[in-house]
């Protein structure tokens, strides 16, 4: 027997086959049936998101006609629809994306910690709250492998009140949650990670110098916003980094979906357009950390700066009467929380809003398209070194990792910033600089 074996799941869309996905489906049917057995008759493999509109997986949609058998009974015809997600790149960037953390999170965020969370509200509330997700089908996070299937949903608009109210909703549902069980000891893996701190920590002073220095070329459009962020980018990272440690001095922190915007909340509307149903997909970005940054990054990405002028304080409070609201009744109540705690929390979390949010739109605007994790996959023993490699990741010391990332990095965003300093794309450069400009004004970095 060879010393590395084949894996047992694709990974890759490339990879999926007819036997595989009756052994999958078959296990997703026996959970309702015990026993029941699935023969595929045909299969199609279609994008499952568009154009950027996912930075470091192969999402995929799959569709399958098949014959589904329950134990002693006779078969019957079923169509399937499923978004399967694999991670980008080759074996290196995939283990890498592993070690770092996001991959397991999510799949234990559908799988096992959403279904809890659910379970926790319908008890409490009789399901007021429920929070909605796509249906977990299957999923394996081990080394040299990584697939999550998951329900397919269709998007059918955007409705910001609704998104607000169900975003309320999951931070309260997990903030009362965690005040009956330690939610970090029964899922250590969202415990902090000094060396992802350190990595997001250099994300953010790669991003700050690079939009600097794509801005000092218009300087005179801009007057003093480029002397503003040079004078402030070491105070921004601190206060950042600040803002995203977790201790006991924050007021309370829940289960942050991470990248909830537009392109990751799906709607379904009746005959007459009202909202009858409603989920969160893409958990890949799911964390213990402070609710604020959410909805941050929901009005920072998915509204226009006038809405954020004329709307902010009216999102604001409903979100902080929706939370309030449904964490006392679930036991979990903030008495000394005031509506001017939340807004002191909601500033400290702008500048990594807008950090992050300048980066959302670069890549998702720019005529450049997703660039990153653009390696291949191998077979053989040529796969097997690369895994193995990038286990040697763990041993580099922080500053010289530190140092590879911020070059590495930058030389990945630097034809996005060229993209920002040409001015050429209309939408982009006033998605991102409404954002910066905003943060000037609101006093994210000072005048």
């Amino acid at each position: 027997m060879p010393f590395f074996t084949p894996p047992k799941n694709p990974r890759a869309a490339s990879e999926v086959t007819k036997e595989w996905l009756e052994v999958v489906l078959s296990q997703y049917e026996s959970r309702t049936s015990r026993k029941s057995t699935v023969e595929v008759d045909s299969f199609e493999i279609n994008p499952g998101c568009g154009k950027c509109e996912n930075f470091s997986s192969e999402v995929m949609r799959i569709v399958a006609e098949a014959q589904v058998t329950p134990a002693g009974g006779t078969p019957s015809p079923v169509h399937y629809s499923f978004i399967v997600k694999f991670i980008s790149g080759n074996e290196f960037e995939q283990e890498a994306s592993k070690w770092m953390g996001p991959p397991k999170k999510e799949l234990l965020a559908l799988s096992e910690i959403l279904p809890a969370l659910n379970t926790f509200q319908k008890e409490r509330s009789g399901n007021r709250y429920p929070i909605h997700a796509p249906e977990y089908v299957y999923g394996v996070c081990a080394t040299g492998e990584y697939v999550l299937m998951m329900q397919d949903l269709r998007e059918a608009g955007f409705q910001l009140r609704a998104a607000v109210r169900d975003l309320a909703h999951l931070h309260a549902v997990s903030y009362a949650f965690s005040r009956t069980q330690d939610f970090l000891a029964k899922y250590p893996d969202f415990k902090e990670n000094a060396l992802i701190n350190t990595i997001l920590k250099t994300f953010n002073q790669v991003i700050l110098e690079c939009l600097q220095g794509s801005l000092k070329v218009h300087e005179g459009k801009f007057p003093g916003l480029v002397e503003a962020i040079a004078s402030n980018k070491d105070k921004m990272v601190n206060d950042i980094e600040e803002f995203s440690i977790l201790n006991e001095k924050k007021a309370f922190v829940c289960l942050s979906h991470g990248d909830f915007w537009t392109n990751n909340i799906m709607f379904k509307s009746n005959e007459e357009g009202a909202i009858e149903g409603f989920a969160m997909i893409d958990w890949g970005n799911v964390g213990w950390r402070s609710p604020m940054f959410d909805l941050q990054y929901l009005m920072h990405t998915s509204t226009q700066k006038a809405t954020r002028r004329d709307h902010l304080k009216e999102v604001q409070t409903l979100y902080y009467e929706t939370f309030t609201s449904a964490a006392a009744s679930l036991d979990a109540a903030l008495p000394h929380w005031k509506f001017e705690d939340f807004l002191a929390e909601y500033q400290k979390s702008a500048a990594a809003s807008m950090i992050f949010c300048v980066f959302v739109n670069l890549i998702t605007l720019s005529e450049h398209g997703r660039m990153f994790n653009r390696g291949t996959l191998t077979t053989g023993f040529s796969s097997w070194v690369r895994v193995r490699m990038s286990r040697i990741m763990r041993l580099i010391p922080q500053w010289l990792l530190h140092k590879m990332i911020f070059f590495n990095l930058k030389k990945e965003l630097k034809i996005y910033f060229d993209d920002l300093a040409s001015m050429s794309n209309p939408e982009m450069t006033t998605r991102v600089m409404d954002l910066v400009t905003e943060a000037f004004q609101d006093f994210v970095v000072d005048p």
